[in-house]
């Protein structure tokens, strides 16, 4: 219970210093000079975002989340960067941590699921304040045991690919931040195990599915 307590407090440390980075960086850009503004339009989406997701929720679905890897929902959380090439459409990049359990007393374990996703979205309404957006993309998954101070038992991790979906709506709050809730569908399985120093390839992938749903904020980095 302690450990997952420390992962919860690590992951609202990080999402906190990724805020005041931001804030620092609009501070600085608030020093332009007049006339200088790198945005053509109030709610356009042109240009780059990086964003914080905190509380990301995941909810593991898959039928390899059974018996020895029967982990439960986690909470954890994900920093984003985006980068659109119009009003509609950007290219996103993610990388995502929920902390999860198997068993109890005694024979709980902690469990790291880790996503690495990489994709194209869409956005609608983009001269609203409320704008949907869809994307899809390809994704690496990784489920990984934390043994924490233990040394005694073994490394243990699961990697694999995938494919998601992902489906959300943005709230803009002025020309540089903004909130936004999504949820994702991960489709894929782990093919590879690794436990200690010994490592071998699966020949039928444990599935790795998982649904997630999380809230954040986003921070629009001056281009120019």
């Amino acid at each position: 219970m302690r450990q997952r307590s420390s992962h919860k407090l690590f992951a609202v440390t990080l999402a906190l210093a990724a805020l005041l980075i931001a804030a620092a960086a609009m501070e600085a850009s608030a020093a332009r000079p007049a006339g200088r503004n790198w945005r053509s339009s109030r709610y356009g989406r042109k240009g780059a975002e990086i964003w914080a997701e905190f509380p990301r929720v995941t909810l593991p679905v898959g039928a390899g989340y059974r018996e020895e890897y029967d982990v439960t929902e986690g909470m954890g959380f994900g920093f984003g960067l985006m980068w659109g090439i119009s009003d509609n459409f950007a290219l996103e990049g993610r990388v995502l941590q929920t902390n999860h359990t198997t068993g109890s007393g005694d024979e709980e374990r902690e469990w790291d699921i880790d996503h690495i996703k990489i994709g194209p979205r869409f956005t609608f309404l983009t001269e609203r304040r409320f704008q949907p957006f869809v994307g899809v993309g390809w994704s690496k998954l990784t489920l990984e045991r934390d043994i924490g101070e233990d040394a005694s038992e073994d490394f243990e991790r699961l990697t694999g690919y995938g494919a998601y979906v992902t489906a959300g709506v943005d709230y803009i709050h002025n020309s540089q931040w903004s909130a936004f809730l999504r949820v994702d569908y991960t489709h894929g399985g782990y093919g590879h195990l690794t436990v200690g120093l010994d490592e071998e390839g699966l020949d039928d992938p444990l599935s790795g599915n998982c649904v997630s749903a999380a809230v954040g904020v986003s921070y629009r980095i001056p281009a120019w």
